[in-house]
């Protein structure tokens, strides 16, 4: 089950959540991909080679299984920071794919890929969708939109972000203000926790 809305969500807001994914037409189609792309690896790459990003992906999940949670987290976060930054533009063209982990790991990708690539890794090493979130946010200090993952532990939500080195406690971070969060059963929209404050529409999705 979904986390529930509460009075105060992520970064300040309030949230207020729902199941239909029928607007999502990217985040749907890039799990269905990644999915498919996992189904594929199974009867390729049956060697494990160094070259193979499908063994690559599987032995840092394996890798990430067995760690504590809290380790878990940091562990995703560092490792998949290191990737290459490169646009979807440059990469493929387009300014709205996102990347499956595959891609990006082998092509290197935007701060959308980024966040997917931690969600994916942490929900396929065990956990739960509902504590982990994809979170589309407008950045006050660039000005420009971006995609984090937020992972609950303990009830606390804990930022992975290729813009900030270390995992972060979102209670700590001034700058993003949040459009939606969304994972596989849901999504959040999000709202100023002050009446009468606005944000605008988010570009990434849908």
């Amino acid at each position: 089950m979904p986390l529930p809305a509460r009075a105060a969500g992520l970064f300040g807001t309030r949230e207020r959540f729902s199941s239909d994914l029928a607007p999502f037409t990217k985040w749907d189609k890039v799990v269905a991909r990644t999915n498919d792309e996992e189904r594929q690896a199974r009867a390729g790459c049956a060697d494990g080679g160094s070259d193979c990003v499908a063994a690559q992906w599987r032995r840092f999940v394996a890798m990430l299984s067995r760690l504590p949670l809290r380790e878990r987290i940091v562990r995703a976060n560092d490792v998949l920071n290191r990737v290459r930054y490169v646009s979807a533009v440059a990469n493929w063209d387009d300014p709205d794919h996102w990347e499956t982990p595959y891609e990006f790991l082998a092509h290197g990708g935007q701060c959308e890929d980024y966040a997917i690539a931690k969600f994916m890794a942490l929900a396929a090493s065990g956990v739960p969708d509902r504590m982990l979130r994809l979170v589309v946010v407008h950045d006050t200090e660039t000005g420009l939109d971006h995609a984090v993952t937020v992972v609950y532990v303990d009830g606390e939500a804990m930022v992975l972000d290729n813009q900030i080195k270390t995992v972060t406690p979102a209670a700590r971070i001034h700058r993003y203000i949040p459009y939606y969060s969304i994972n596989r059963a849901g999504w959040w929209y999000h709202m100023p926790a002050r009446p009468g404050a606005a944000l605008r529409l988010a570009q990434l999705e849908p």
